[in-house]
């Protein structure tokens, strides 16, 4: 798989990934026993991140030692403290203000029963001025960005082709794009051509208005993709790794990553994409920045709630993940 696509700058010292997060959170982790319905219930653990699909690519590119700057809409004091807790991360961010406040995203693990339980809010409504005004701050940002990942749900107030129209102007100037989205959002980022989407096997399901069950379905579904204008498509399979297609060669790869005790897979998807880029403006080839997405993946699959990935958990990871050439 020698074909890399359009070619990140390279000659910079620091090739910068740039990710867009339109409706941020604070995500509030916490662990039970047992979840009780209308009684009084005490938790055994308890955690606070930024949140955000873009937020956590630029976490885990920032882990894996590559540079970033993440990109966003806060407001009221919860966008105060998504604020303090990127600082605390030394994770570079630019912030647009917006009215209202920074939603609040709980994700609740329980022991009896086992499984994770989230429970996501709507966010504040943003106007287009605020929309401008971030897309004015994306576009004068100095140097460049070699890609940018626009991704996660939409505000309300935010026009569904909003990811479509960023996607052009960020092509106008030369910039690889991700689009990381679901549903009418997806749809519309499509018809302008992104350079990379990276759907789960439910959003591209959703898409091609198909059943996706087997990895021979996720394989052909994924060259429909392909002929919708991206020339990458990652499709993340959970447990089963992820495939990757290269419209320039018409080839499909499958990356298994190594049977894990998963802890969550909140973010596993976002830190597919945050390795493969890392890996991708370092100069890898794709097959290389793929194993590295996959690995960064299944190592935030072994870390609790949603916390992410860490850097020594990749590159072990990193050592077991088997790429083989399903198309």
């Amino acid at each position: 798989m020698a074909a890399r696509g359009p070619a990140p700058s390279l000659g910079r010292a620091h090739p910068v990934i740039a990710t867009i997060t339109l409706n941020p959170s604070l995500d509030e982790w916490m662990q039970l026993s047992s979840l009780r319905v209308g009684r009084l219930n005490r938790a055994t653990g308890f955690a606070r991140y930024p949140g955000g699909k873009g937020i956590n690519v630029s976490r885990v590119v920032h882990e894996l030692g590559g540079h970033t700057v993440a990109f966003g809409l806060a407001g009221g004091d919860d966008g105060l403290i998504l604020r303090e807790l990127m600082n605390r991360l030394a994770l570079p961010h630019r912030f647009i203000p917006v009215a209202g406040s920074t939603r609040n995203n709980y994700k609740i693990l329980t022991d009896d029963p086992a499984g994770l339980t989230e429970i996501n809010t709507a966010g504040p409504v943003v106007s287009r001025r605020v929309l401008a005004a971030l897309q004015r701050t994306v576009l004068t940002h100095r140097p460049a960005p070699a890609a940018v990942v626009l991704s996660g749900s939409l505000p309300p107030g935010a026009p569904v082709h909003v990811y479509q129209r960023w996607i052009r102007l960020l092509q106008a100037r030369d910039i690889p794009t991700v689009l990381d989205a679901s549903g009418a959002a997806l749809r519309h980022g499509l018809r302008a051509h992104p350079w990379c989407i990276k759907p789960n096997r439910d959003e591209a399901a959703e898409v091609l208005r198909t059943r996706l069950t087997t990895v021979t379905q996720c394989v052909h579904g994924m060259q429909r993709l392909l002929q919708m204008g991206p020339r990458i498509v990652m499709l993340s399979l959970g447990r089963d790794g992820a495939l990757l297609g290269c419209a320039h060669t018409r080839e499909v790869w499958q990356a298994v990553p190594p049977r894990i005790r998963a802890r969550s897979a909140v973010g596993a998807g976002d830190s597919l994409i945050g390795g493969f880029l890392t890996g991708w403006v370092r100069g890898q080839p794709l097959q290389d920045a793929f194993r590295l997405g996959v690995a960064s993946g299944t190592a935030t699959a072994m870390t609790p709630g949603t916390e992410l990935c860490h850097r020594a958990d990749v590159m072990r990871m990193l050592r077991r993940v088997t790429i083989k050439r399903v198309a």
